[in-house]
């Protein structure tokens, strides 16, 4: 009786081990599947796998897709990553395409709410750029995809990190695992929005201030061009003209025309609120105001020129970094 329980035992070990290709090492480390060598982790698949968790009625699948690995569920939409209430702390991933995606923006998650200062001066101020992403940066990419996913890198729009730090560093964090910077883009959205209001808010000042000056002075209606030259204008009408360059980062210069009998003629500058920041007088025969970025902060500006009290023309001018 004992020589057949031990045979049977023998006989299992042997199906387990040459059917089944489930083996154990001297370290207590299993592997399952056609492997020859010994495992090196705690646990090792050697193959396809699928699980499933009872009562769910689907499963997960560690599996292949071509060459790379992948992990699917039994059906479409039939799987979750992690739980409201137990959520994973990190995802890196290269490609992440979806349908619908949401950030917690709940006001009952919400405090110290507050409204954004200067959003328009402060997004100015940001540099947008198209860039390619270094070869090294893919490194520990699989080879026979290496230029397939190098070609993913290029011609691509963001800024830089360390750039935008300066201005919102809120937006902005380090990851000392990677030792990368990384953008909350989604954080700009905000910001932009704002931004957006307030500009409006300018144009729509400044359209109301046009139809005013259109109805009030009607030599200045189409005058305003500054293609126009001396010899075709009256000698009683002034004029403001655009400043150039525009944008500027150094210099740039801001041309006008006054008649002879002009008493008193002024060229106030506003920031975005409409709050005065510079006035300059102005002299009929000098014709041009030179404006260097050291007067100004990077941002956008309006000027308008006052003549014997009255508005004679505003425009916008942007001064960049």
């Amino acid at each position: 009786m004992k020589k057949i329980i031990i045979l049977a035992i023998s006989l299992c070990v042997y199906y387990v081990d040459v059917e089944a290709q489930l083996r154990m090492d001297s370290d207590g480390d299993v592997v399952i599947g056609n492997y020859a060598g010994d495992p090196t982790y705690d646990l090792e698949v050697r193959g396809q796998a699928y699980f499933s968790c009872v009562p769910a009625n689907s499963g997960i699948y560690f599996t292949n897709y071509s060459t790379i690995a992948a992990i699917k569920p039994q059906w479409n939409n039939s799987a979750r990553v992690g739980l409201s209430s137990n959520k994973f702390y990190y995802v890196y991933t290269n490609w992440l395409y979806y349908d619908n995606l949401y950030d917690w923006s709940d006001i009952s998650i919400k405090e110290n709410i507050r409204d954004i200062e200067s959003p328009l001066s402060s997004i100015c101020k940001i540099r947008g750029i198209k860039y390619d992403r270094k070869r090294e940066y893919y490194v520990n990419s699989p080879e026979e995809n290496m230029e397939e996913i190098i070609a993913t890198g290029k011609n691509k729009y963001g800024v830089i990190a360390q750039e935008l730090q300066e201005i919102f560093p809120d937006l902005v964090k380090y990851n000392e695992e990677a030792e990368l910077f990384a953008v909350d883009y989604i954080g700009l959205v905000p910001i932009l929005i704002e931004a957006i209001k307030e500009q409006q808010l300018a144009i729509s000042s400044l359209q109301s201030q046009i139809i005013q000056i259109s109805n009030e002075v009607p030599a200045l209606k189409g005058t305003s061009d500054a293609t126009n030259t001396e010899n075709n204008i009256s000698d009683n009408v002034n004029i403001l003209f655009q400043n150039s360059p525009n944008p500027f980062s150094e210099e740039t210069k801001i041309e006008y025309l006054l008649n002879e009998n002009v008493s008193k003629a002024t060229l106030f500058i506003y920031n975005m609120t409409g709050k005065q920041l510079k006035g300059y007088e102005l002299h009929h025969n000098e014709n041009t105001l030179s404006i260097m970025s050291g007067e100004l902060d990077p941002g956008i500006y309006f000027y308008t020129m006052i003549v014997d009290g009255n508005v004679v023309g505003t425009k916008q001018m942007i001064l960049t970094d």
